[in-house]
């Protein structure tokens, strides 16, 4: 409901001026190889949207979406003297984030070249499940497991560096930063760190 409200109320502001949108699709992949046999990886792909509403030649409403899905897949090699052991265990997160905040150009849109910064507010729905298979040391008996899914949700900041390469006049290459982090726990900014690239078309 929020986010329908908000994008009404940017559709009305745009009929009553001349402003410009800035449509962006971004995408991101990070693949990690651990474990002493490299048995164990951990990747994780991020989407992401924006949508920038131009008031003014520089600044910008914006309201972003993404969503990031990171897998961590451990397999266990060896046996322990435990009546059980965990064989392979496969942990699952998706983190959904919506923000709304100001966008701030720092050179005219038709400029070749175009760094921007947004920082602004945003909601944060993480879910998080885990399965696996378990082995029975007695018999070598194989059974599989799983905890359910569980559900977080926050008030969070988002931050986002970016940076435009104008391919035609409406199209550019667009790669940024993101970080989210719990309001207020600045701290943390550089815990969440997301590497994007893809697209953007002034409309």
């Amino acid at each position: 409901m929020r986010i329908a409200l908000i994008a009404f109320t940017s559709f009305l502001i745009l009929q009553s001026t001349n402003a410009i949108f800035e449509i962006s699709g971004q995408y991101g992949l990070d693949e990690q190889v651990f474990g002493e046999n490299r048995q164990n990886d951990i990747k994780s792909t991020t989407v992401a949207g924006s949508l920038a509403l131009y008031l003014y030649n520089r600044t910008a409403i914006e309201l972003n979406y993404s969503n990031t899905e990171t897998v961590t897949s451990q397999n266990i090699v060896g046996q322990t003297d435990f009546e059980f052991d965990i064989v392979s265990e496969i942990d699952r997160v998706v983190v959904e984030t919506y923000g709304i905040g100001i966008r701030q150009a720092f050179a005219d849109r038709r400029a070749r070249f175009i760094p921007t910064l947004s920082l602004g507010y945003a909601k944060r729905f993480a879910r998080s499940s885990s399965s696996g298979i378990i082995r029975r040391n007695s018999d070598n008996a194989l059974a599989a497991f799983s905890d359910g899914t569980s559900k977080i949700r926050d008030d969070s900041v988002f931050a986002t560096l970016g940076f435009n390469i104008k391919l035609t006049r409406t199209i550019s290459l667009r790669a940024s930063v993101q970080t989210v982090f719990k309001a207020f726990e600045f701290n943390r900014a550089q815990d969440n760190m997301k590497y994007l690239f893809g697209f953007s078309w002034y409309l």
